[in-house]
């Protein structure tokens, strides 16, 4: 199977998704090397020891951004039912070709529009690694928490991952960006902290929304989560708690968020 990476008509692209993140989607070389590219990254182990932690029984979960699978494949090992949601055919390809013997479903749809599950029908979710940042505009991100919250549970859990702003507080042009940053968020633009990676797999253009804590909670905590507990990213000192020091505020690569739909 194939997959056509070139960008629709801007009147049949999904919503929420540019043309370079759709290129990026509909990459199959991206895809085929996805998890031997990042399989050293020592975030995905903390990730699974956070879900682990949190998704206590087993349940139904939703694993929004799944990738190629690797939440879904570990998260049926400990009992859960998964349905993994991804746009990227070629991702969810990958995913399908895995031996994941539990029970799981994979499907192909926007994250901010989970219209096909019925509210308060799942007992957890899962956002992580960089999936939440690939959301540009704010409108999108509410729009995708809201989502969650009505087909949660109530009471159910969220876990969430994002970047830390101060992440880009490395060298010349980092503190340029920051700079830059600054200015939007005093000219109140929407753009504000979306940074432009550089180029990946060949893809050129690819943007990343980093949140500083302040945003993420405040966007939580308006669309009626209440955070449990935050892991900060970087040091493996670090303990969980429910809210970061200002130190890790600033120093944390990310945070992993688990919190409590109310």
């Amino acid at each position: 199977m194939s997959f056509n990476s070139s960008s629709p008509p801007d009147w049949l692209m999904p919503e929420g998704v540019s043309k370079t993140q759709w290129e990026y989607i509909s990459n199959q070389y991206v895809a085929a090397n996805y998890d031997s590219s990042l399989k050293d990254n020592p975030a995905f182990q903390q990730d699974l020891c956070f879900l682990e932690k949190h998704f206590t029984k087993a349940g139904i979960i939703l694993d929004l951004g799944c990738g190629t699978g690797r939440v879904t494949d570990f998260l049926t090992k400990k009992s859960h039912k998964v349905l993994g949601v991804d746009l990227s055919g070629p991702m969810l390809l990958q995913a399908s070709n895995k031996e994941i013997n539990g029970s799981h479903l994979f499907l192909r749809s926007n994250m901010i529009d989970l219209s096909f599950l019925c509210p308060n029908a799942i007992d957890y979710s899962s956002c992580l690694f960089s999936s939440f940042g690939m959301l540009l505009d704010e409108q999108h991100r509410i729009a995708m928490l809201n989502e969650i919250h009505r087909v949660l549970k109530p009471g159910g859990r969220f876990i969430l991952h994002v970047h830390n702003l101060w992440s880009a507080a490395q060298g010349f042009q980092g503190y340029k960006w920051l700079a830059l940053d600054f200015s939007r968020r005093l000219r109140r633009s929407k753009h504000f902290g979306n940074r432009l990676l550089p180029i990946h797999q060949g893809i050129c253009g690819l943007t990343l929304h980093l949140f500083t804590w302040q945003e993420i909670a405040s966007l939580l905590k308006q669309t009626n989560f209440k955070i449990v507990e935050t892991l900060s990213l970087g040091d493996p000192s670090w303990v969980a708690g429910e809210s970061p020091s200002l130190v890790k505020k600033v120093l944390a690569h990310g945070f992993l968020i688990s919190c409590r739909k109310i």
